[in-house]
Parts: C-alpha cells; sequence; structure tokens
C-alpha cells in the first residue's frame, strides 16, 4: 500500500477533502489526473469520490495518527502527573 508521506501536499489536502465529505471543485486538475492514477479517486466530471485503496489509505493513516496521538496524550499525562500530599 503506498504511504501516505509519498504524497505531494496538495494530493493529501485533496484526499483529506474527500475523506471528509468534501469535493473536489476548486482542485487543481493536476492534482486530480495524479490520484486518478495512482488509483486513489474514482468518478469524474466533479463527481470524484476516493476508491476502495483510497479509502483504505485514509482509514490507515486516522489510525496511525489516532495511535500516535494517544501515545503522546499519554505520555505527556504521566510525565505531568504529579501527586498532591
Amino acid at each position: 500500500m503506498m504511504d501516505w508521506k509519498e504524497l505531494s501536499r496538495p494530493n493529501r489536502n485533496a484526499l483529506q477533502r474527500l475523506y471528509g465529505g468534501g469535493s473536489l471543485r476548486n482542485c487543481e486538475p493536476v492534482v486530480i489526473s495524479r490520484l486518478r492514477q495512482l488509483g486513489l479517486i474514482e468518478g469524474k466530471d466533479g463527481r470524484e469520490q476516493l476508491s476502495h485503496v483510497g479509502w483504505a489509505l485514509m482509514d490507515y493513516t486516522h489510525a496511525q495518527l489516532k495511535a500516535r496521538l494517544g501515545a503522546d496524550t499519554r505520555r505527556a499525562s504521566g510525565s505531568e502527573h504529579r501527586e498532591v500530599a
């Protein structure tokens, strides 16, 4: 599977828009073309949507982010927690 970090920022922004329920209405045609070429989106004429591969990438990336943020939160709260006597 493709890694999130391999995508350019405009490509990532476009995928995030679709993942959040938005559209690619004002997106550059070259970005849409590249995402379609990679198999991450399907559809045309302003009705682009995430493909199965696109959904899998976004779900995987979202789960990684949640896990990383959860670990960072636990670490930060553990180091700042002090018992009050």
